[in-house]
Formats: C-alpha cells, sequence, structure tokens
C-alpha cells in the first residue's frame, strides 16, 4: 500500500472537489490516504495570541500550520497538494518526498485576477521576486501536475519551466449517479410538456464576482412572464418579481441537485473564475449552460452544442441567448441531452479519480527508483 497525505483547501469549490475526490480514493486497493483539510481559519497555535497581526497574514500562518501539523502525522511516500499554495507553504518538507500538484490557476494568472478576487498584489518587487523564487523552486521539483486546463498547463510551461511531460489535464468532475437529468428529461417524455416560464439557475456565493449583475441586467430586461431567476447565493441578495432566493445548500445535497435538475439553463456570466464547477454540475444534470470566456471556464461549454460563450459583462449578449433558449424549449433540451453526453465523456469523476490515482502512483514508483539508485 502506498502511503498518500493529500492536503486540501477547503474553499468552495476546493471543498466540492475534496468530497469528490475523497468518495473515490478511500476505498482505493492500493493507497492509504490521510487527508488534511486546509483552512486558513483559526487553529490551535500561539498565532491566537497575536490577534493583531493582519487578517491576512493570520490566514496563511494558520495554513502553514495545518500543513505541517499534516506532515507531522506521520511519513508518506507521496504528498497530494490541492491547490499549489499548500506546497509552497511547505516549504522543505514538501520537498522531502515524491509530491503531486493540482492546479487550477498559477500565482502569475491570480496577480492577473486581482481586482476580481480582491487580491492585492504585491508591490515590493524584492518581496514579488522572492515569492516567484519560492514557488518557482516548488514547482520545478514536483513529480507531476494535474491541471483543470490547457490555460492552466501553459502558464506553468511558460512561466516556471515546467516540463510538459510531467503535466496532465484533467478537470473537475462529479459523480455522475448523483448529478443526472431527470427521469423525463432522460427518456425524453419532457418534449412532450407545455413549455411555461423558462427557469434560469445561478450559483455563486460571490454574487458581484460572479456576474450577478450582468445576469440582473439581462433578466430585468426579458418580456414579462418569460423567465423566473432561480440564485444559490449568500444573502443580501437581489430581490424583485420572478426571483427567487436559495441559501444553505450544501455540496452534492439533494436540494442543489434537484434545483439543476429543475432549471431549464444554468447562467453563469462570471467576471474572473478558473474553472467553474457548476458548469459542470448543468452538464451532468442534462441542462445548457451560459458562461464567459474567462480563466478556463469556456473549455466546459462546447458553443453553440451545449451552451453558449460570451465576453464578460455584456449583458446585451446574454439576454439575447435567455430569449433564444426561453424562445425555444426544443433547442434547450437538444443541448441539455449534448450537455449530458460530455459530461459522461469528459467530467465523470469516477475516472478523473481513477487517473489521479495512477499519477499518484507512478509518482510513488518514481520516487522509489530514484531512492534505490542513490544506495
Amino acid at each position: 500500500m502506498i502511503r498518500v497525505t493529500f492536503f486540501m483547501e477547503q474553499g468552495k469549490g476546493y471543498r466540492t472537489y475534496y468530497r469528490n475526490l475523497r468518495q473515490f480514493i478511500d476505498g482505493h486497493p492500493e493507497i492509504t490516504p490521510t487527508w488534511v483539510p486546509v483552512t486558513y481559519t483559526r487553529c490551535d497555535s500561539l498565532l491566537e495570541r497575536f490577534p493583531i497581526l493582519p487578517p491576512g497574514i493570520r490566514g496563511v500562518l494558520h495554513a502553514r500550520a495545518q500543513v505541517l501539523a499534516g506532515f507531522r502525522r506521520g511519513p508518506c511516500d507521496v504528498a497530494f497538494f490541492n491547490p499549489y499554495v499548500p506546497a509552497v507553504l511547505g516549504g522543505a518538507l514538501t520537498r522531502n518526498q515524491p509530491y503531486v500538484i493540482r492546479s487550477d490557476i498559477t500565482p502569475r494568472q491570480f496577480d492577473e485576477m486581482a481586482v476580481a478576487y480582491h487580491h492585492t498584489v504585491d508591490r515590493f518587487a524584492p518581496v514579488r521576486a522572492y515569492k516567484n523564487r519560492a514557488a518557482t523552486r516548488v514547482f520545478r521539483g514536483a513529480s507531476h501536475f494535474v491541471c483543470l486546463t490547457t490555460w492552466v498547463r501553459d502558464s506553468y510551461v511558460n512561466s516556471y519551466g515546467v516540463a510538459p511531460e510531467r503535466i496532465d489535464v484533467l478537470p473537475v468532475g462529479a459523480d455522475l449517479a448523483l448529478w443526472r437529468p431527470l427521469e423525463a428529461r432522460e427518456t425524453g417524455a419532457a418534449d412532450e410538456q407545455p413549455a411555461g416560464p423558462m427557469r434560469v439557475l445561478f450559483v455563486g456565493y460571490e454574487f458581484q464576482r460572479k456576474g450577478g449583475e450582468t445576469l440582473l441586467r439581462a433578466f430585468r430586461a426579458l418580456p414579462p412572464g418569460t423567465a423566473e431567476l432561480h440564485l444559490v447565493t449568500r444573502p443580501p441578495a437581489p430581490q424583485g418579481e420572478g426571483i427567487f432566493l436559495h441559501t444553505g445548500l450544501q455540496p452534492n445535497s439533494p436540494d442543489l441537485v434537484r434545483l439543476y435538475q429543475t432549471a431549464d439553463v444554468l447562467a453563469l456570466p462570471t467576471e474572473a473564475d478558473t474553472f467553474g464547477i457548476v458548469a459542470v454540475e448543468a452538464c451532468a444534470a442534462g441542462i445548457p449552460a451560459i458562461v464567459t470566456n474567462v480563466g478556463g471556464v469556456a473549455s466546459i461549454v462546447e458553443d453553440g452544442v451545449t451552451g453558449f460563450v460570451m465576453q464578460p459583462g455584456d449583458a446585451e449578449t446574454l439576454g439575447r441567448h435567455l430569449r433564444t433558449l426561453a424562445d425555444n424549449p426544443a433547442l434547450r433540451r437538444r443541448m441539455g441531452r449534448a450537455a449530458r453526453q460530455r459530461a459522461e465523456a469528459r467530467f465523470d469523476m469516477r475516472k478523473i479519480a481513477a487517473r489521479t490515482a495512477e499519477i499518484i502512483l507512478a509518482a510513488a514508483a518514481e520516487g522509489q527508483r530514484k531512492r534505490l539508485s542513490a544506495v
């Protein structure tokens, strides 16, 4: 058995991936996993005695303490990091064994999206240079990378000198047994049902960054009675006729899955994003998605086949796509069926977890060969 320590950040999208991956890894016949959640929040450490530290610095120090505590839990044959930040925080301990990094963005790409993510780019050149050297050293020492998109892969190759052959491109996946269309849609019975107001679904914890205002402008410009808007976000949220707010829904929960299954289209006009697992879940649930061409989001949707791809902030184009789908129920059902087929081909979490396990085992074997050759 190969001992693998998984260092897993617990942000919104990362938490969903953590749960999905763990579901399939825990029963793997060749892997003994240890799971280390990295939360950036309070932990039992001396840091609690220094409340004057800025929240951002405290968060990073908390995360580093969690990573170091994870390494102290026992030896491992391979370390797995999601995303790259815990690997960098681990410092020398990261490099004590083979390690794999799963990444949805690089530091340089994150700096480019700084405004949307409320991220402050270091102003002092020496600090930026030090962080870049530390990150580059960790990246070049990794046994392998799992990148969500070619957008991320190319950044690691071009900005950090990572060898392309050490990178696999694997998207976010969904449990296709859980995330599936309603039976009526799968059998085609829905084609016989009369069309009512189109149900537009928006799922995004950060309403502004995810393009909520663009969606509101497009929705309110639709003819009355054309559609209703269902928002899964944190309050306070916009109110108005035809707008419904859903709060407290957890990843993979039955209520959340049901919302997707009963929606007609997902709208994700995000202004800044790395991938967008909600669009994958829409594919799996058999509904078309309207997304923006930012980060790796556009790679999820086949424009004109499983949904539409647009530029961020373009409420007029979003409204036009919504009207097209509202006026043509047969089109959105056809797109939904194509989306499900795309999910089965590209976004099956069981297959993605199996490939991830293969990469981890290969890293362990490579590490063993290096140790033997050094004797």
